[in-house]
């Protein structure tokens, strides 16, 4: 089996884009997220969006975005079958459902290798400079802005 693709921000860490810059060239166009998962599918039984919010609460914070909505929708609703009839649950379905849960970063042993972007949380003291420019005296203050 072949190995799973390395993820663009751990090539660059590793200094990959410095060594072979043709390589990082062609993951140029790599698609982002767009927006965080949202709720569960109008269309999904009772059990399934239960399964939905529980696999929501249990991966690590950062790991879904809008587009994993499909791939936590197929987890959700194997989780509740599972539930529903654990000895009618076959191999192949109990293999999917293992092999989202490790992609997702909730089986132990696959968290490591979940990489979450990371995203710098903003300080509300920060304040943002004066453009350059004109200044002007707040009035009755000897203050510029």
């Amino acid at each position: 089996m072949p190995q799973p693709r390395v993820p663009t921000n751990i090539l660059k860490l590793r200094g990959a884009d410095k060594k072979d810059p043709a390589r990082m060239k062609k993951r140029g166009n790599e698609p982002k997220p767009k927006g965080p998962l949202g709720e569960p599918p109008k269309h999904l039984t009772r059990d399934q969006k239960k399964c939905w919010r529980e696999l929501i609460k249990a991966a690590p914070k950062g790991v879904f975005a809008d587009c994993d909505a499909w791939a936590v929708e197929i987890a959700s609703v194997l989780m509740a079958e599972f539930r529903e009839n654990t000895a009618g649950f076959n191999a192949a379905r109990l293999a999917r459902l293992d092999s989202l849960m490790g992609r997702f970063g909730i089986v132990p042993a696959d968290r490591s290798r979940v990489m979450i972007p990371i995203q710098e949380e903003k300080n509300p003291f920060d304040v943002e400079p004066p453009k350059a420019g004109k200044r002007k005296l707040i009035p009755g203050t000897r203050i510029l802005i």
